[in-house]
């Protein structure tokens, strides 16, 4: 019997297969997906700091709105080169005046929080991603750097009016002042001339389009060289010359408003009703008479 050992044979090997190569597709809906990011908070930053800042003015307008008035009425009569009748007109206009303040200020504030947001936030390194950016308009529009008074629209007004009370007559110089009654003159002699103005252009004016008008309607039915339909487009355009009315009325309005005003306040109220009532009839006059010559 043979005893040898039995030879091996071959080994047998087995292949693994390979896994094909991973193809990355990039979606189309991905694209731009960092620029939409950056503009969300470039336009998120913006929006609220202009509403924290022009939450808190308003807020900060409504608290130190006592303080305002006092400001204005103490300061103003502490203030030597302000005239006594000036002194009384802007005790009287105190009110209103810390009243136009609160409607004011939020307008300001959201203005002003634009601005600083984007001097606090946007630079070359990090752009419109800097956090933090309303919270550090609400930081700097509560403190105190403006010479001891909050950042804000009353702070400064209240700023403004201390440095006016602090000033000083220089030697041989006199207080400034208006006559009392000027500024009620001035109002009236405005509205006055305004009135005036406007109706007497009002009235030139639709009697210069009247004119007008009936000659284009005259000239539509005794003309010998028209069709029919120029005929009527003629007779239906002629009432627009009406339009001159309400043009020359406003222009008026324009002309004569601000004259008054000036002539109110330096003459009293004689003079601007009598300049404008002498104006309006002379340039009533002549559209009427350009109308009735053209």
């Amino acid at each position: 019997m043979d005893i040898r050992p039995a030879q091996a044979g071959p080994v047998a090997t087995t292949t693994v297969p390979q896994n094909p190569p991973t193809i990355r597709e990039f979606k189309p809906d991905v694209h731009g997906v960092a620029d939409v990011y950056n503009s969300s908070r470039w336009i998120g930053n913006y929006a609220s700091g202009a509403v924290v800042n022009a939450a808190t003015e308003e807020v900060s307008s409504i608290a130190q709105s006592p303080k305002l008035e006092w400001k204005i009425v103490s300061n103003l009569w502490k203030a030597e080169t302000l005239g006594p009748n000036i002194k009384t007109i802007g005790t009287l206009a105190s009110l209103p005046a810390t009243a136009l303040s609160l409607v004011a200020a939020p307008v300001v504030g959201a203005v002003l929080g634009i601005t600083r947001v984007a001097s606090a936030s946007y630079n070359l390194d990090n752009g419109p991603l800097e956090k933090d950016a309303s919270t550090a308009v609400a930081r700097e529009i509560t403190g105190t750097t403006n010479g001891g008074h909050p950042e804000n629209l009353t702070g400064s007004l209240i700023k403004q009016l201390d440095e006016l009370g602090t000033r000083k007559l220089e030697p041989g110089q006199k207080p400034f002042d208006v006559p009392l009654l000027s500024p009620a003159f001035a109002v009236v002699g405005g509205a006055l001339s305004g009135a005036i103005g406007g109706t007497v252009g009002l009235v030139a004016g639709l009697g210069a389009g009247a004119i007008s008008g009936g000659k284009e309607v005259f000239s539509a039915v005794t003309s010998r060289d028209m069709s029919f339909g120029q005929r009527l487009g003629k007779i239906a355009t002629a009432p627009l010359t009406l339009m001159v009315g309400p043009a020359l009325a406003w222009k008026s309005i324009k002309e004569a408003v601000p004259r008054g005003l000036s002539d109110g306040w330096h003459y009293g109220l004689v003079k601007p009703v009598v300049d404008t009532a002498r104006i309006s009839s002379t340039l009533g006059e002549s559209v009427i008479q350009e109308a009735w010559e053209k």
